[in-house]
């Protein structure tokens, strides 16, 4: 039983080590009734800084009366931030 215990603990701690280390993921969308490059710059524009684009989807949706409106989803990633290496302070003495 004990052994079974060390496995599961092992196994649990390595899918913890994995989801830390992760890069997280997400998306923008832009709508515009200008066209669709506009709006594809628009959408990449509001990108987090560092993020990496990794998919781009843009629709044309008719809203009636030959009037047209774009709209554009960027997908991206994001590196996890780095861990910032513990300091320890240098122990003070008090008389």
């Amino acid at each position: 039983m004990a052994h079974g215990f060390r496995l599961t603990g092992a196994l649990l701690a390595g899918v913890l080590a994995l989801l830390a280390g992760a890069a997280r993921a997400g998306s923008v969308t832009a709508e515009s009734i200008f066209d669709r490059q506009a709006t594809r710059q628009q959408a990449r524009s509001q990108v987090p800084k560092g993020a990496t684009i990794t998919r781009t989807v843009c629709e044309d949706l008719e809203v009636g009366m030959d009037n047209t409106r774009y709209r554009c989803t960027v997908f991206y990633t994001t590196a996890p931030a780095k861990p910032v290496p513990a300091t320890t302070a240098p122990a003070t003495s008090q008389p």
